[in-house]
């Protein structure tokens, strides 16, 4: 968290060109509480939509962060940071943008030049051909965006429904753990699994 502007350029530059002189890229790897829901990692140059949970992508950023990749925000403005550290996030590699305006794509697709995994809000209305402009920077430099929210042709769609929380009794107490269900449609084929948060000891 002290590093300079300069630092941080100069790091952004020496991973673009390790990017560049990569021929391809393995699928990028998922918090161990995750890897039910994801067993082969997330797909890379590909479009996630996430429905319903910011808390899960915030774990989708800690697999790729913790193996050392940079990882980019957009468009949320009151992210947790204390939650994304909570789930092993390196803060020292993610890169916020929170409030893009109407630089959206031109942000995200900037982000994807040095970041294994982007992670946004739904952005306003955009043209078919700035989405497929963006798909394909993504495809190019092997980046995988997840959009909270919809997305015209996401390679897949991630619903997160609360079906519980722990630790009310009688009316009183404090909330202590969440129960989440993911419903995963990925090529035609649709996965369900059950989470605790945090997990149960």
């Amino acid at each position: 968290m002290t590093q300079t502007a300069g630092d941080v350029v100069s790091a952004l530059q020496e991973q673009l060109q390790q990017r560049g002189t990569t021929t391809g890229a393995p699928a990028l790897p998922v918090h161990p509480r995750l890897a039910p829901a994801f067993p082969s990692g997330l797909r890379p140059g590909v479009v996630y939509s996430l429905l319903g949970s910011v808390s899960i992508a915030l774990a989708l950023l800690a697999g790729p962060s913790q193996r050392g990749a940079w990882c980019g925000v957009v468009g949320l403005p009151d992210l947790g940071v204390e939650a994304a550290a909570a789930w092993g996030v390196d803060l020292d590699r993610l890169v916020l943008v929170p409030a893009p305006t109407e630089q959206w794509v031109s942000t995200v697709a900037a982000l994807a030049e040095v970041a294994g995994l982007v992670v946004a809000s739904a952005p306003g209305r955009l043209s078919p051909g700035e989405v497929q402009r963006l798909t394909a920077r993504l495809r190019t430099r092997r980046t995988s965006l997840v959009v909270i929210g919809n997305w015209p042709r996401a390679a897949a769609t991630v619903h997160a429904t609360t079906v519980g929380w722990d630790g009310l009794a009688q009316g009183h107490g404090a909330l202590t753990r969440q129960h989440v269900r993911l419903d995963i449609t990925e090529r035609h084929q649709r996965r369900s699994v059950c989470l605790t948060i945090p997990e149960q000891p």
